[in-house]
């Protein structure tokens, strides 16, 4: 971040792709231009770099365009203002392109670039014959390589009439989103070979000029190793996952602190006034959730980042939600059925990978490297070993976490419920609301036990997310209104349920394995949670102990405060699920509960649930005193 220390609080231009915009119009920069001195003045001459969408490609690429057009007066105070030389500060031409803007139809994919590239050369004062692209390119390298003092230098913020001239005869070359026009075509074969065929021949005639390219920086979101573009340039060096570019795209948690502190203290004061945080909602403890929710993203295996475009949109509107998948559905990742042992192993969090990173066969990819690029997995470790090509892979954040698993409900588990007629549909799915809003408990366990029975066991997964996303698609179909994931300044409840002329249900999930394991818990008010019949004896203890977990996280994170009112009907609802459907629904109201608080926060008991949250002492929770709580309630 650039600006003065004391001017005012610069704006965020979560949106903004244009770098001379950012500089000059008071919005914050995280800089990253040490990265581009060592692009551009480093031995290597030609690189390319993989990162998710949205993570700031397309920024960069208009970065380097700036510096490599000689513009030192907007670096001022920026690493590379200290890292450049005088004598550094050149002006070269730089051809621009980005493949993003041809995804549309890829029988016209090769006339619309050579179109493009006529305009860039009429911009520049010069003109072309008409041709393919990959005889346009050579021509426009050629002729400005050529002339390269008689041809004005021009870019996006560089017009003809500021009649500058380069200093330097080769030419930059920058392709954004290069994989533009595969991605787009992955499902239609026939498409998908004339996008390839074209980019072949246009990507091959960047290895026939190479003499007249000083450098040659390239964008994607994935790596088709047999697209021509990686077989014809051999000397094009892969900084996707090089340790030392593994924070060039992203925000470090110290570039969070540093540039946005203002901004941070300006959220911490908004959500203070919520209902929901309140006043002993600490920075430490922002920054705790900002990680959750947003961090973990990593290249190397070692260093951090946070998705830029989720944190900037958190930092304006001060809500924690999904902005990443809510900004547009990622189309390639769509387009492909991750199957069930996929979506087993990427929930494990342990999974090891020992193949190639890179996409082999765009017309049959494997899904653990899709998943890898697009920034559905990340990196959690490395093995230091001979082949160094061991890794161990892991969903990021809750972000994306909850965008596969809401993927997987509505692929897999939902098609199975709705399939079996006699057992899901619209009738029991408000059969199961109506027990569940009246308390009726027995009922509305058969229901969900139904329910849950008719899944395949191999599509159970031991995650309590999973039984989140159906329960809201119960309510959904329903016409309930249903607020899953509410922030409170204690924690996330998993589901607020309201409807007409019904009280506010706080739902809290709580998920254990079914085992042999003893299991032991209070006996407290087990007399108003009779057992349910048909469970064995240790899933029985195991649903207690969910049920008792769950009231105990509303209680201790201050879940019923926010709704609690005159008048106002809250109920607390704990849910324990065992195993593959046994069952316990229990609800409460939330004047009841809090009066006997002290009979859960006094227990000690903790479950073996998948979900860490299920610990009652969750690391980096901090506790008040049970008497100060007490009295507050």
């Amino acid at each position: 971040m650039v600006g003065q220390e004391n001017q005012a609080i610069l704006e965020i231009g979560s949106e903004i792709a244009n770098f001379s915009e950012l500089r000059n119009e008071g919005y914050i920069y995280v800089d990253k231009t040490d990265f581009i001195h060592k692009i551009l003045t480093g031995p290597r001459k030609k690189f390319f770099l993989s990162r998710p969408r949205r993570f700031g490609k397309t920024l960069l690429i208009d970065t380097i365009e700036e510096v490599a057009s000689g513009r030192k007066e907007l670096f001022s105070g920026l690493a590379i203002d200290r890292l450049r030389r005088e004598d550094e500060w050149t002006r070269s031409h730089v051809l621009r392109i980005s493949m993003n803007s041809f995804i549309d139809d890829p029988t016209t994919l090769d006339s619309s670039i050579a179109k493009n590239l006529r305009h860039y050369a009429k911009f520049r004062g010069f003109t072309i014959e008409e041709g393919n692209s990959a005889d346009s390119l050579t021509e426009i390298l050629g002729t400005i390589c050529a002339n390269y003092k008689d041809i004005p230098l021009v870019t996006q913020n560089i017009s003809l009439d500021d009649g500058l001239i380069a200093d330097r005869k080769k030419i930059i070359v920058l392709i954004d989103e290069y994989d533009a026009p595969i991605i787009n075509n992955l499902t239609n074969n026939t498409k998908l070979e004339i996008a390839k065929e074209t980019l072949h021949g246009f990507y091959n005639s960047l290895k026939s000029c190479e003499n007249l390219i000083e450098r040659i920086f390239i964008t994607g979101i994935t790596k088709f190793s047999q697209l021509s573009l990686f077989s014809a340039m051999n000397n094009l060096r892969d900084i996707s996952f090089k340790k030392e570019y593994g924070t060039i795209c992203g925000f470090t948690i110290e570039e969070i602190s540093n540039c946005y502190s203002q901004h941070l203290d300006v959220t911490l004061a908004e959500l203070r006034n919520q209902k929901e945080f309140g006043p002993g909602f600490s920075k430490k403890m922002l920054m705790e959730r900002i990680i959750e929710w947003y961090d973990g993203y990593s290249w190397n295996g070692t260093d951090r980042v946070i998705n830029p475009l989720s944190l900037q949109n958190f930092l304006i509107d001060h809500e924690f939600k999904n902005y990443w998948f809510g900004t547009g559905e990622p189309r390639l990742i769509q387009k492909f059925n991750i199957t069930d042992d996929i979506f087993s192993k990427v929930f494990n969090g342990s999974e090891r990978f020992t193949g190639s990173v890179d996409i082999q066969d765009s017309g049959n990819i494997d899904p653990i490297p899709l998943m890898l690029q697009t920034g559905y997995l990340t990196l959690r470790k490395r093995d230091k070993t001979e082949d160094n090509n061991k890794l161990y892979l892991t969903v990021p954040n809750r972000e994306v976490g909850m965008s596969i698993m809401k993927n997987y409900v509505s692929r897999h588990v939902m098609p199975k419920l709705t399939a079996e007629k006699n057992i899901f549909n619209s009738v029991r799915a408000k059969q199961f609301c109506h027990a569940f809003c009246e308390g009726d408990s027995a009922n509305a366990e058969k229901l969900l036990q139904g329910f849950l029975s008719v899944i395949p066991h191999s599509l159970h997964r031991q995650k309590e997310f999973l039984y989140h996303v159906i329960l809201l698609n119960i309510f959904v179909m329903s016409d309930y209104e249903v607020d899953p994931e509410q922030n409170t300044g204690g924690g996330i409840i998993d589901l607020v349920i309201t409807a007409q002329d019904k009280p506010i249900f706080i739902t809290e999930v709580k998920y254990a394995k079914s085992d042999t394991d003893n299991d032991t818990d209070s006996d407290s008010m087990n007399s108003l949670m009779p057992q349910t019949i048909g469970i064995s004896d240790a899933n029985s203890k195991k649903l207690q102990s969910c049920v008792n977990a769950a009231f105990r996280q509303i209680i201790e994170k201050d879940y019923l405060l926010p709704y609690m009112a005159p008048g106002k009907d809250v109920r607390a609802v704990a849910i324990g699920i065992c195993g593959r459907n046994d069952v316990r629904i229990r609800s409460c109201p939330a004047e009841d509960l809090l009066a006997r608080a002290s009979e859960y926060l006094g227990t000690s008991q903790t479950i073996q649930a998948t979900d860490g949250q299920a610990q009652t002492d969750a690391a980096g929770d901090s506790k008040e005193p049970v008497t100060q709580k007490m009295k507050r309630h």
